[in-house]
């Protein structure tokens, strides 16, 4: 008689041996294998997908994860909770993602630090800081701290907007781990005058001992830039930016070739005649507004300010247009501009995947008229977007080329979003692009767009939020110029700006690195019209 167990066992091995080899096809066939025998093995459901996905096969593989979800709320087997709430969460299951959290309850799965820490996390992405705070404390009420534990708690605290507590948690965290460099890091973008000289004296001593091809020395040059930048000191801020910038480029498999490439073909497929012919409104208890541009242009100075309108409600940072994108073609990739993904959407049903969209998003409104997804890269998507969503209202920031020039190449962007950003020249050419495309946008499908100038919104923001309030068929209310005023959380890069009132301070900082900027300053001038440029007269 057959072994069960063995069975599975040679089935597994079997798999992941296929999957080493990237030979995904026959590693489906293994792990279907294994469920067959045991159809309630959540982890093999987990497996199944992972291999669909690899495969490119998205609709199986989100099919898959939610059996694996299915199976471990049915089973309490919560084995590799973490490994597939993060696998859910990537495939666009958020609900799902949460839901098993929560089943399987904040006692059970605090038994060990910092697996705690990246459930939290977890949560975090959902947007549900407050519970991932709730977990993070028990952790700690039930185990001695751990650095991933404190660093998590004090990101938490920070997009919470409990500035004092976060401050106190990375010291901890550092205190702990004196060489923990994304909390140096962290600790720098959100108090760089908390004890300047004593977090510069930690910087500079962990460069010594960090290996200079790593992540880590990025962060800690990062945040040695900021720590400099604070304290006036351009030209070391700078070689500090610079030596940053380099280490992490170098990690990155990008160049701008590809993504001309990618830019040309969007614009050749979302021409008017492909993007007006657009799929019925669906009915919808809210509207969808769309804020886009490129990051650190006002996205989320706009999208805190549009929140406080007491019939918009606001869902963050969202990947749901693209994800719902690969479900209508079947084909699953993270690159918006993935050649194979373009070429299905001439072919795609965009009544369909305007409807997927708002399924999955509509339960973030929680009875809102109106409900915004700012993700910087739906800029990319807009023509389809508009074809999909034709009652979608969508908003484009745009700021002073020389001051989104720096202020992307000094963000150290999580993962590898944003691969231009850490070269001038190759940051420069992006920002050309990327208002060409915005130039498109507007010919194809004028009107479609409303656009926001960051210069124009710090400057008089009653106005243009009541411009863009009547764009998007809602009144003007007070609190819609007061940024001050939300206290939501933020999870962006802003996070610790946007709790501070409207200021223009940043008009204009790309002045104090003019030098270093010489050569992208030239290219922005030399493509860009001088009515881009918040003051263009005023030589590179």
């Amino acid at each position: 008689m057959t072994n069960p167990q063995a069975e599975v066992a040679r089935h597994w091995q079997r798999a992941n041996e296929c999957m080493r080899n990237a030979d995904y096809a026959n590693a489906l066939a293994a792990f279907a294998a294994v469920v067959e025998i045991d159809r309630s093995h959540p982890m093999a459901w987990f497996a199944l997908s992972s291999a669909a996905n690899a495969n490119g096969e998205f609709r199986t593989a989100v099919e898959h994860a939610r059996s694996a979800a299915l199976g471990m709320r049915e089973s309490g087997r919560f084995e590799g909770l973490n490994e597939l709430a993060h696998h859910l969460q990537a495939l666009g299951e958020t609900r799902f993602a949460t839901h098993i959290i929560e089943r399987a309850g904040w006692s059970r799965v605090s038994t060990h630090p910092d697996e705690a820490a990246l459930l939290a996390q977890c949560l975090g992405l959902a947007d549900r800081h407050g519970d991932a705070l709730q977990l993070l404390d028990l952790a700690l009420a039930r185990h001695a701290p751990t650095p991933m534990l404190s660093y998590t708690r004090a990101t938490t605290l920070r997009h919470l907007g409990r500035g004092a507590e976060a401050t106190a948690e990375f010291e901890r965290c550092l205190a702990l781990a004196p060489d923990y460099a994304a909390a140096m890091l962290m600790l720098a973008g959100h108090d760089p005058h908390a004890d300047a000289a004593g977090q510069l004296a930690r910087i500079r001593a962990a460069l010594t001992r960090a290996q200079t091809d790593s992540l880590q020395y990025a962060m800690l040059q990062y945040a040695l830039f900021i720590q400099l930048d604070a304290a006036g000191d351009v030209e070391n801020a700078w070689n500090a930016l610079a030596e940053g910038m380099r280490a992490k480029r170098a990690r990155l498999d990008w160049d701008g070739a590809r993504e001309e490439a990618g830019f040309a073909a969007v614009k050749a497929l979302c021409d008017a005649q492909f993007v007006n012919a657009s799929a019925p409104a669906e009915a919808s208890a809210c509207t969808p507004v769309f804020v886009f541009g490129l990051p650190r242009s006002g996205t989320t100075v706009f999208e805190r300010l549009l929140g406080n309108h007491t019939g918009v409600a606001s869902a963050g940072e969202l990947n749901d247009f693209h994800l719902q994108l690969c479900w209508e073609a079947d084909f699953g990739t993270p690159e918006l501009l993935d050649p194979r993904l373009l070429e299905a959407c001439r072919t795609i049903d965009f009544g369909a995947l305007g409807r997927g969209y708002l399924q999955r998003t509509d339960w973030r409104a929680a009875g809102s008229t109106h409900l915004i997804d700012k993700f910087p890269r739906n800029f990319l998507h807009a023509g389809l977007i508009h074809k999909a969503l034709p009652q979608a209202k969508m908003i484009c920031l745009v700021r002073d080329p020389l001051d989104s020039c720096l202020s992307n190449l000094k963000e150290l962007f999580a993962g590898d979003f944003y691969p231009y950003s850490y070269d001038p020249l190759e940051t420069a050419a992006h920002i050309v692009r990327f208002r060409d495309l915005l130039a498109h946008w507007h010919e194809v499908m004028p009107g479609a767009i409303h656009e926001v100038r960051y210069e124009d919104l710090v400057g008089e923001p009653e106005r243009v939020m009541r411009d863009a309030l009547g764009f998007c068929g809602l009144p003007f209310e007070p609190a819609c110029a007061e940024l001050a005023r939300n206290a939501a959380p933020s999870a962006t890069a802003s996070t610790s700006q946007v709790r501070q009132p409207l200021h223009a301070r940043s008009i204009g900082a790309w002045r104090r690195y003019a030098g270093p900027l010489a050569g992208a300053a030239a290219l922005l001038r030399e493509h860009l019209p001088a009515s881009d440029f918040a003051e263009p007269s005023a030589a590179g």
